[in-house]
């Protein structure tokens, strides 16, 4: 009973994924070719939590879309940009960055919503909406600030279509037959996992670089600390202080600070390799934490 808890256990998945990842190095070198296909499967059954009907209705989806979009893109993306920047001066970890600007928010901002006692509804919108977005803001954003002859366009128009297309139709089509109410049932041990091969290969494919320069992980682990907890309380901060409605507060705080770390890490990996993959894993450890974090404080950030 004991071994099955510690199974689903999210916190414990992640650090197996870690531990191994460092102890294996470049012996697990084979699992890069399963990070597509993994964080596919993930994408697929979280985005059974994002029904289209709820855009369908029309009423009301101009709001949560667009502030999606300004929290998400606009706020976390400029914090980040503007820290790598000045404090990365590695190519490879710069495009990691600009991966993790473009990615779509995280598919756990629905669920932490209804943690928050927050606006679901506001949160599912304004993921769907963004989620769309995003396929004109990755090649956009890429174009920009890396640059027409380093990013393969076709490369990019086959990864949107492997990781967000497809698994979004996909889903529905599960939502459709009722399918996801299985999906549901099993839901965490598909996105843990998958997430699992996902932070193990990265890790396992950098851990050389890692040992041979620790600052590259410190660095990118400051930037990723800033932008999640010091951009997370910082919302929370501002929004407490103009006294916004408490149902809203969950849903900013969460689209202003969660990313799809392992979307941005299986992208950088498929686009340029090992080390700018580096940057979505780092991230996505800190996005575990922070989620534990507001959890524990659910009841202060609505107060």
């Amino acid at each position: 009973m004991f071994f099955v808890k510690l199974f689903k256990n999210r916190n414990f998945i992640f650090i197996l994924a870690l531990a191994l990842g460092l102890i294996l190095g470049e012996n697990a070198w084979w699992l890069q070719y399963l990070t597509i296909p993994a964080l596919a499967v993930v994408m697929t059954v979280s985005m059974t939590q994002l029904p289209l009907k709820e855009i369908k209705k029309g009423k009301g989806i101009f709001k949560p879309i667009l502030w999606a979009f300004i929290l998400n893109y606009v706020v976390f993306g400029t914090a980040i940009l503007l820290l790598s920047y000045f404090l990365i001066d590695d190519q490879q970890l710069w495009f990691g960055f600009v991966i993790i600007a473009a990615s779509p928010p995280g598919v756990a901002i629905a669920p932490f919503t209804g943690l928050l006692s927050g606006k679901v509804k506001f949160s599912l919108i304004g993921v769907i909406g963004a989620y769309f977005a995003s396929l004109l803001i990755i090649p956009l954003m890429g174009l920009i600030f890396i640059g027409g002859n380093l990013i393969q366009p076709i490369k990019i128009i086959v990864l949107l279509l492997e990781l967000i297309v497809a698994p979004f139709i996909i889903s529905q089509v599960l939502i459709k037959f009722k399918a996801d109410r299985f999906v549901k049932k099993w839901r965490g041990l598909f996105v843990n996992w998958g997430l699992f091969i996902v932070i193990f290969a990265v890790i396992a494919l950098n851990r050389e670089a890692l040992f041979k320069n620790p600052k590259i992980l410190a660095i990118t682990a400051l930037i990723s600390f800033i932008v999640v907890f010091g951009l997370g309380f910082l919302v929370e901060f501002i929004l407490k202080k103009i006294k916004f409605q408490n149902n809203l507060r969950g849903p900013f705080i969460l689209l202003a600070t969660i990313k799809n770390g392992g979307f941005a890490a299986a992208t950088a990996l498929s686009l340029f390799g090992n080390e700018a993959s580096l940057p979505g894993a780092v991230l996505s450890v800190f996005l575990i934490l922070f989620l534990i974090v507001i959890s524990l404080r659910s009841k202060k950030i609505t107060a």
